[in-house]
Formats: structure tokens, C-alpha cells, sequence
């Protein structure tokens, strides 16, 4: 989140959008679509993966097809990076000086 963090803030992210997605502060204030994008990536990185229809159906009224193919690709794609990044001890570079947020044991 390091880096993505530091260059959503150089793109125009506010510190309330990077706090939300950081999980840091309530998303509800975020425009509907960013709450969404929230909530997706969460239902896609949860074990097992909890995109239920009903969601689903939310997600394609909000976003188009190619949307929705982008945002698992990037969300599939920070998986990953977690998954190989945090067993291998890979800190953050210190790219944005928002601190990553606690990981408990």
C-alpha cells in the first residue's frame, strides 16, 4: 500500500480516500462507486472469495464490464503482492509517509 498510497496522493486521492481504503476511517462518506470498489476488494480478498450475486448485481449497475474485469485484475494483482511480500519480510519503501496499517498476528 506504500507506494499506492504515495502515488494516489499524487494523483489527486484526498487523506480521507486514502484513510478509507487503508481502513483507517468509515468509507460512507466516499462516493458510491469508491465505496463499492472498497467493498469488492474486500469480498474478492476474503478466504473464501464472498461475491455474492446481490453484490454482484450492485457492482454491474456501477461499473461496466471492463470496469469490473480491471478492478479484479488490480485487486487479484495486490493479492499477490501480499501474499509474496509479507511471508518474505518485504517492508514498505517509505514512499508516502501515511504509516501501513497493523497487521495482528
Amino acid at each position: 500500500m506504500d507506494i499506492h498510497a504515495a502515488v494516489g496522493g499524487d494523483e489527486g486521492l484526498s487523506q480521507p480516500q486514502i484513510d478509507a481504503a487503508l481502513l483507517r476511517t468509515d468509507a460512507s462518506k466516499l462516493p458510491v462507486r469508491e465505496q463499492l470498489a472498497l467493498e469488492y476488494s474486500d469480498r474478492v480478498s476474503a478466504t473464501p472469495v464472498d461475491v455474492s450475486d446481490e453484490f454482484f448485481a450492485k457492482l454491474r449497475a456501477a461499473f461496466s464490464e471492463v470496469e469490473i474485469v480491471e478492478l479484479t485484475s488490480h485487486i487479484a494483482h495486490e493479492n499477490y503482492n501480499a501474499k509474496s511480500n509479507r511471508p518474505l519480510r518485504v517492508e514498505p519503501n517509505d514512499f508516502c509517509p501515511i504509516p501501513p496499517p497493523i497487521v495482528k498476528d
